[in-house]
């Protein structure tokens, strides 16, 4: 197999683990937003796990520990979440400035599993903030809309250690935030969760490399050039891209708390499935300039579908080029559960 075709196979492969999943419980208690966890519902919360490379557990470790946590009531879900950080610094202070040019904390929020459009918050230590509606993902020729506004969010940055002072060590920066259900719908009323439901989520942290230039602190330069930043995680995409929504992690919205994570949505392997194909479609295409019209012609077949085909009809149309394909995916034994993908990212799933 040719070079170039064993590091595309590995990168598929990279797109496999497990999304993180997360009780958000509900609460009956105010929350004031200052930046720190110090109400009680705050102290109940569970953390999540340990924010990882955003390539995965086989990368090393973060330098720096990052975790949230979240919970819920009839109009607010909350977000808090603890950076340690030895050298706090940041200088963007326009709301919408490109806030990942700075050190920053991202919430990536998908809350219809049947609309592609999503929704990115970025933070700075400043409690500047980029808020952005996307209509779908950058790689299927999504639009970023810059000018909406997250209407009524709340939030507040709290720094146990100094601003833009090199001359002491940090401990940590946190972020508290409340997002309006009421303006996670532009096109319909309020989108306000039920209990049991799922959203997907998934939360960043952008981690600049720095130096200091006469006391202040600036971005590293190695050879000329920026040195690239660290990009750190809840749930891990496989490449350096957050904007593959398939791949973030789950929320479940509860009433109480339980001992155990939330189980994956019952739709979630037939919606990998589904996106298996279609990467794997994609990688066929790149190498033959077509899209496969059979699926035991696709790479990996045999590890990655012909495993699952006992769970799951798969119906495959191509056109008469084969520059186009769509796929219907049901399951066998409960034929409402369905999932709908095409070459072009459209992507659905009824159950």
């Amino acid at each position: 197999m040719p070079a170039r075709a064993q590091q595309h196979i590995a990168q598929f492969k990279a797109l496999q683990s497990q999304p993180k999943t997360y009780a958000v419980t509900k609460i009956d208690q105010a929350i004031v937003i200052d930046g720190r966890d110090q109400e009680a519902a705050w102290r109940s919360a569970p953390w999540t796990d340990l924010f990882v490379d955003i390539q995965g557990e086989a990368m090393p470790a973060p330098a720096y520990q990052t975790r949230a946590k979240m919970t819920w009531d009839n109009e607010h879900l909350y977000i808090y979440a603890q950076l340690t950080e030895p050298h706090i610094w940041g200088n963007l202070v326009n709301h919408d400035d490109i806030i990942y040019h700075n050190n920053d904390f991202e919430v990536f929020i998908k809350p219809n599993i049947h609309q592609s459009e999503y929704y990115e918050l970025e933070v700075n230590v400043l409690n500047t903030i980029f808020d952005l509606l996307l209509s779908k993902p950058y790689r299927f020729g999504g639009n970023a809309l810059t000018h909406w506004d997250l209407k009524g969010l709340k939030s507040a940055v709290y720094l146990e250690g100094t601003l833009n002072n090199a001359d002491d060590t940090d401990q940590y920066w946190s972020v508290e935030m409340a997002i309006p259900f009421q303006s996670l719908r532009p096109y319909g009323p309020k989108m306000a969760p039920k209990i049991n439901d799922y959203w997907q989520i998934n939360f960043s942290r952008v981690q600049w490399h720095h130096e200091l230039e006469k006391g202040k602190y600036s971005k590293k330069r190695e050879d000329g050039k920026t040195k690239a930043e660290e990009n750190w995680v809840w749930s891990p995409i496989g490449v350096i891209n957050m904007h593959f929504p398939e791949r973030w992690g789950y929320i479940q919205f509860v009433e109480q708390a339980g001992d155990k994570t939330p189980a994956l949505p019952r739709y979630h392997t037939i919606s990998k499935l589904a996106w298996n194909i279609h990467y794997l479609q994609k990688l066929y295409a790149d190498q033959h300039q077509v899209y496969a019209h059979e699926l035991g012609i696709l790479p990996e077949y045999d590890a990655f579908i012909a495993p699952l085909l006992n769970e799951y009809e798969v119906e495959l149309l191509t056109n008469s080029t084969k520059k186009y394909y769509s796929l219907l995916l049901r399951d066998k034994k409960n034929h409402q559960l369905t999932a709908t993908i095409d070459s072009k990212g459209n992507f659905d799933t009824h159950f």
